[in-house]
């Protein structure tokens, strides 16, 4: 079957058939966190930056069946979040953003695409932001209360912060030894102001312990070059 495949494929490629990248980008995503999530024998996802609860609908529709625990700052973001999960029981929310240090700031929030929505200033020019105050705390000052009723969790980070995922992982350091796998959004071209090289937030993760497990395709930029990827990481045998 799977020189059939190949021969099919092949005979596409050549008759320059072509299928959009970003489905595929997603079904091999989602595929792979789903075994990922298997084979770390993962039971509680911390969902951060989850606006209106995408990431954690997929979790539900690609089988995991264990908690999820979102963090939101946006409060209408929040609202929408609360309300699309308020009957899954091993759901909890918490409408605050992480960081490395607890303090109260400002957040730039998109007002007609707030998955764009950044601690962040972006690069260049934008128009439709308004500035939201919102609470940041250290996800090792909450972590404890907040898995309290499920103690020795095999935990999966996910960050997607537009650019902001090192400093939530700064303040996750105290409680990294729960973390068996994260993943993260990674700019090769950054869309805000002081985020991340790519490098600099694998060599990170790495230093902290973890191996580079994936990279999937989030977006590019208009010339095609890669601009955001997805890197998934499981912590070092």
């Amino acid at each position: 079957m799977s020189r059939l495949l190949k021969r099919l494929a092949l005979f596409a490629v050549a008759s320059d058939i072509r299928v959009s990248e970003n489905p595929v980008n997603r079904f091999l995503e989602l595929s792979y966190l789903r075994q990922l999530l298997k084979r770390l024998e993962i039971d509680c996802v911390l969902d951060v930056g989850a606006n209106q609860g995408q990431f954690a609908a997929e979790l539900r529709e690609i089988g995991f069946g264990g908690q999820i625990v979102s963090f939101e700052p946006i409060s209408r973001e929040f609202g929408v979040l609360q309300n699309r999960f308020r009957s899954d029981s091993k759901w909890q929310g918490f409408p605050y953003a992480l960081g490395r240090e607890d303090k109260q700031t400002s957040m730039n929030v998109f007002s007609n695409l707030t998955v764009m929505s950044s601690l962040l200033a972006p690069v260049g020019k934008q128009k439709g932001i308004e500035v939201q105050e919102i609470e940041v705390r250290r996800l090792d000052g909450v972590l404890p209360d907040v898995l309290s009723k499920l103690p020795g969790a095999r935990v999966f980070l996910k960050m997607d912060t537009q650019g902001y995922d090192l400093e939530v992982f700064e303040g996750a350091r105290g409680v990294l030894g729960q973390v068996l796998g994260l993943q993260s959004e990674i700019s090769v071209h950054p869309l805000y102001q002081g985020m991340p090289h790519y490098l600099e937030a694998l060599s990170v993760y790495e230093s902290a312990g973890f191996d580079l497990s994936n990279l999937t395709i989030v977006s590019r930029t208009p010339a095609s070059a890669l601009q955001e990827m997805n890197c998934f990481m499981q912590r070092r045998a």
